[in-house]
């Protein structure tokens, strides 16, 4: 006797479901789960249910980039992030000017609040070449972030508000690189 109808059917755990759920964008959650939830049914039946939910659950985790790039990026945590280094730097560029420091610090203070500015416009703007940009300054960001924390553990004039700022930075370069990937772009035509 053959069950098709689905009521003896091994279903993914309900948790993992949801975790699949939030992870994907709108527009794919139903056909995306639905598929997977159809492989989960012939891998269990083939292999057990332990091999397909183990699975399942990498199939869900490999959504996680996107899914955490887009609920923060897309949200207001990247915006409100870079608002913050981006006056960090503002701040630090008119210490600099106002304690006479090299002009390579204000450079580096320029370099935060451009950053924080460059960023915000890719994120609200969507131009190809804001992104771009956005994403090469990440990569300077993640930079000045690991100099100045080596300095400090190196012991080399502890400043707390260094570490702060380095630690955001480091972490606004990453939310950044994992937000500005899966940013929907507007139609070829429409971006510069």
């Amino acid at each position: 006797m053959n069950q098709e109808n689905g009521s003896n059917r091994i279903h993914p755990p309900a948790w993992m479901e949801h975790l699949l759920r939030r992870l994907l964008p709108a527009h794919d959650r139903d056909a995306v789960a639905g598929d997977l939830r159809e492989e989960f049914h012939d891998r269990a039946a083939s292999h057990g249910a332990g091999g397909a939910k183990f699975w399942y659950l990498r199939q869900a985790l490999s959504f996680a980039p996107r899914g955490v790039g887009i609920a923060l990026g897309g949200g207001f945590a990247l915006p409100l992030l870079c608002a913050f280094t981006g006056l960090c730097g503002l701040w630090l560029g008119a210490m600099d000017l106002r304690l006479h420091h090299p002009a390579s610090q204000v450079a580096i203070a320029t370099a935060i609040l451009s950053q924080a500015l460059v960023t915000v416009a890719a994120l609200r703007l969507r131009y190809r070449w804001l992104r771009y940009l956005s994403l090469v300054g990440c990569a300077g960001m993640l930079y000045l972030s690991g100099r100045a924390l080596i300095g400090l553990l190196r012991g080399y004039d502890f400043e707390g508000y260094i570490l702060l700022i380095a630690l955001l930075l480091a972490v606004q370069s990453v939310l950044t690189l994992c937000t500005l990937r899966w940013l929907q772009m507007p139609p070829r035509g429409k971006n510069a």
